[in-house]
């Protein structure tokens, strides 16, 4: 049975969602036992009532960001640039090793170890990939091909960013707010200002364009590894979309060549609209 990611990730969010109301009550007691403790004004003032803007005036701009037990924080130096002022949030300053773009031995090697046709991986790639996965247009060190899903980021992160930033934290997906290109490496580093971690998971990555939060799901301990191995080439990238693949049972599908039933899995049910198990089905026939 597949992995059903979504209902994973609001088990989190309401993990997170009842240790926020948890923190949220704890200091409104706070602040009712200060107020239960300041001494009496004088007349005049002890009895003015508040107004609607001293209330919204004590509300927090924020609520406090809760951090999850089981999620290690994503460790960088910030902002690390390069010397045209490409922001690239890696751990180490310097470029970035390899971003070698895979290679016919790379494609054997993956294939002898996933025990799978080197055929069926070519026709994966050449259907499922986004082409390149490094934006060739920029100088060296390249930055991995990213998408950044606002409505991710409006589940991932406890902050309000809607309110301020409705281009980077949407209630739904619109694809109006796309930018393409280097462009979406900008609207990361913008959601990386309120919350650097969840703004990582809320974008997809590289050649299989892996969403950030299936890092563990892509054979990562952590985000920063994902991120890091992601910049690394396309060796890598290709790696974490066959353990996503993996993951979530449809490595038997791709062995065997059931196309179907693998582009159900991966795309979808709407699969048959975008026609990808008969992409598919030809890509790895013209191989052989």
């Amino acid at each position: 049975m597949a992995i059903d990611i979504e209902a994973q990730v609001d088990r989190i969010l309401e993990e997170a969602r009842e240790e926020l109301i948890a923190v949220v009550r704890a200091e409104a007691a706070r602040a009712e036992d200060k107020q239960a403790a300041r001494p009496a004004t004088d007349a005049a003032g002890a009895d003015e009532p508040a107004t609607a803007d001293d209330a919204q005036a004590a509300l927090p701009n924020h609520p406090p960001r809760v951090e999850m037990e089981h999620e290690a924080p994503f460790v960088y130096t910030y902002p690390n640039q390069t010397e045209d002022g490409r922001f690239i949030p890696v751990s180490w300053t310097g470029p970035i090793p390899g971003q070698a773009a895979i290679s016919d031995d790379d494609i054997t090697e993956l294939a002898d170890t996933w025990n799978v046709n080197p055929c069926h991986l070519r026709a994966v790639l050449r259907v499922e990939s986004a082409g390149s996965g490094f934006l060739l247009s920029e100088p060296p060190p390249a930055r991995p091909k990213i998408l950044f899903e606002a409505h991710w980021f409006y589940k991932l992160t406890p902050l309000p960013v809607s309110r301020t930033r409705p281009d980077l934290s949407s209630r739904r997906w619109n694809r109006g707010l796309y930018k393409g290109g280097s462009a979406e490496w900008e609207r990361l580093h913008d959601a990386m200002e309120f919350d650097p971690l969840q703004a990582l998971k809320s974008a997809s990555w590289g050649l299989g364009q892996v969403m950030g939060f299936n890092y563990t799901v892509a054979g990562c301990a952590t985000m920063e590894q994902f991120v890091v191995e992601s910049f690394t080439g396309e060796k890598a990238q290709f790696n974490h979309m066959l353990n996503f693949i993996d993951n979530n049972e449809l490595m038997g599908h791709l062995r065997r060549g059931r196309w179907a039933s693998f582009a159900k899995g991966y795309n979808g049910a709407g699969y048959r609209a975008n026609r990808y198990d008969e992409k598919l089905a030809a890509a790895a026939r013209r191989c052989r």
